[in-house]
């Protein structure tokens, strides 16, 4: 039997109900057709559906008949010219059009409002109240503050005994009513619609006791009516700004995108003032079981939303007042403790660089286009002998190769300095380890473009970064190459240096202004407004690092022979 209305939907695998809007209903609905997934792709489960969806797509035609049937010709005019209509009625199942469904974060706004409302009212109400009556309208004396009392405190007894019983069956119509005017709408068979009951109920029972004191003459201000969603309370807008006033790196700001969307996928879209640490701690929860993602991430995923909440606090662009993400992040312990051993990087041994460097690049000449060429080659060889960052080495141009008094240098840009400090400029000294001398590094920077890069085949990625495409294909090759450790990669070439830096004797400190980690707010001599280790201890500590057993002797022959050639 053919279902006339039973059809599926491109991109879904569930069946789904559509049904053609009447074309003179169209223009009151602000829709052509209806559709109503039927949430299952078994044939025969949703031809059992039908007649319910049918029931919706009835409820909602039948109030938009009964609009068109009652409108005389006589009566129309230009939408420009029409007065503002009331809104729909509340229906409890089937959601009215032009109203929004509302959710559960948005409901410390929505008693808000309901409470400004409503003292608003309590103040119109009795500047009315204590006018003298007009005896030729009635028959009394006016306002009786008694009877007033009386009425407040049998509501306050009512609302009290509805709190105590769980049953708010008395104030159900004046919520719907309340949520009708405000336009927003949920379903009245729902545990949001009963927690719903309970927030205003208690929000009804403070109203009745703020009229109660300010009949003894005492009471607080009347709250201003916020709106219930602010246009600039949002994620959207806080990023905006954020991103102008901080000015992060495209990259940075592309991540934190991704991580709101992260965030309002596993905890809900809501205003940017809602958010609570509850929120927050569903979030890390939902990361964690759903997201599959260990708790080192999740510190950053935290530290990247926290830091445009900061701003947008500190901006005004939210109501909030303490950041929910500010000490949400999970503990040193708790990180080393979630962390899997194989997941740590790790320094390569002697054993696995004399595996690398008799690897294919080293031995036959490949140069492969995903490594840019002599990339492939120099490289994995600064790596460990300079423990630079693999981008820090990517952006060397020939003008970076240097001689300080008289000693050979990479002149790299101090990448954390430049990030503490938001400047693009800032340079440190590396001295040149005698390897790298004796490998010919001189001789091949003497053959590129005096002002171009050091690497011209490195293409940068959206972002700019010039070692993103060689990073993967380095992974890709230690992979071929039989160096499958997960726990090694370009950055472990960092750890190698400094692994080997200590066997060699040169004291820590030495090594972190080496590698661009130096505490230099702690000492050292003012160079260029940064305050650096003296360039004698770098000097010396280069001349001691050493690689035990390291077979590079190959290379030098080729050196040799290219130099001869």
């Amino acid at each position: 039997m053919k279902h006339p209305y039973l059809t599926t939907r491109h991109g879904s695998s569930n069946f789904y109900y559509r049904r053609k809007i009447p074309l003179e209903l169209q223009p009151l609905l602000n829709r052509k057709d209806f559709w109503r997934s039927l949430e299952t792709p078994c044939k025969t489960t949703a031809i059992s559906r039908l007649s319910a969806a049918a029931l919706e797509y009835n409820h909602l035609i039948a109030p938009a008949r009964a609009q068109a049937a009652a409108e005389p010709a006589e009566t129309w005019w230009p939408h420009g010219l029409r007065a503002v209509s009331e809104p729909p009625a509340y229906h409890p199942t089937v959601q009215p059009h032009g109203t929004t469904r509302v959710t559960s974060t948005q409901f410390p706004r929505l008693v808000e409002r309901f409470r400004a409302t409503a003292l608003d009212c309590d103040v119109a109400f009795r500047k009315v109240l204590h006018e003298p009556a007009d005896s030729d309208l009635y028959d009394d004396d006016g306002y009786d503050p008694d009877a007033h009392r009386s009425l407040l405190l049998e509501a306050r007894t009512s609302l009290r005994r509805a709190r105590a019983s769980e049953n708010f069956s008395d104030i159900q119509e004046s919520v719907e009513e309340f949520l009708t005017w405000e336009r927003v709408w949920l379903p009245a068979v729902s545990e949001e619609f009963e927690t719903l009951l309970r927030v205003m109920s208690e929000a009804q029972l403070g109203v009745v006791e703020e009229e109660l004191r300010r009949l003894d003459g005492e009471g607080a201000e009347t709250p201003h009516a916020l709106p219930l969603v602010d246009p600039d309370d949002t994620w959207a807008v806080a990023i905006e700004r954020w991103v102008e006033d901080a000015a992060p790196r495209p990259k940075t700001a592309s991540e934190v995108r991704a991580q709101v969307a992260r965030f309002e996928r596993l905890v809900g879209v809501m205003p940017l003032s809602a958010v609570a640490p509850e929120h927050v701690a569903q979030f890390k929860s939902a990361c964690l079981t759903r997201e599959s993602i260990g708790k080192s991430r999740v510190n950053t995923i935290l530290s990247l939303l926290s830091a445009v909440v900061n701003h947008a606090i500190e901006s005004r662009t939210t109501q909030l007042k303490i950041n929910p993400f500010g000490r949400a992040k999970f503990s040193r312990k708790a990180v080393r403790k979630d962390t899997a051993p194989e997941s740590q990087r790790d320094a390569y041994t002697i054993g696995e660089l004399n595996l690398l460097y008799a690897s294919r690049v080293y031995v036959s000449g490949h140069r492969p286009g995903k490594g840019a060429h002599e990339a492939a080659y120099w490289l994995p060889l600064l790596g460990p002998h300079t423990g630079a960052r693999l981008e820090d080495l990517c952006r060397l141009r020939t003008r970076d190769v240097v001689q300080r008094a008289g000693v050979w240098c990479l002149h790299l840009h101090d990448t954390k300095r430049e990030h503490r400090t938001g400047e693009a400029s800032i340079m440190r000294h590396v001295p040149l380890h005698q390897t790298l001398l004796n490998l010919g590094w001189l001789d091949y920077v003497a053959t590129q473009d005096a002002d171009g890069l050091i690497f011209p085949d490195l293409k940068p990625n959206q972002y700019g970064q010039l070692s993103a495409v060689f990073s993967t294909w380095f992974n890709e090759y230690l992979d071929a190459e039989g160096l499958d450790d997960p726990r090694l990669d370009f950055h472990s070439f960092r750890h190698t240096f400094k692994a080997f830096g200590l066997l060699s004797g040169i004291d820590n400190a030495v090594i972190e202004e080496l590698i661009g980690h130096a505490p230099d707010s702690l000492y050292g001599r003012n160079e260029e407004g940064e305050k650096r280790l003296p360039f004698e201890l770098l000097v010396d500590a280069m001349h001691k690092l050493s690689f035990p057993a390291l077979q590079l002797g190959h290379l030098l022959k080729q050196t040799t022979t290219s130099e001869s050639a």
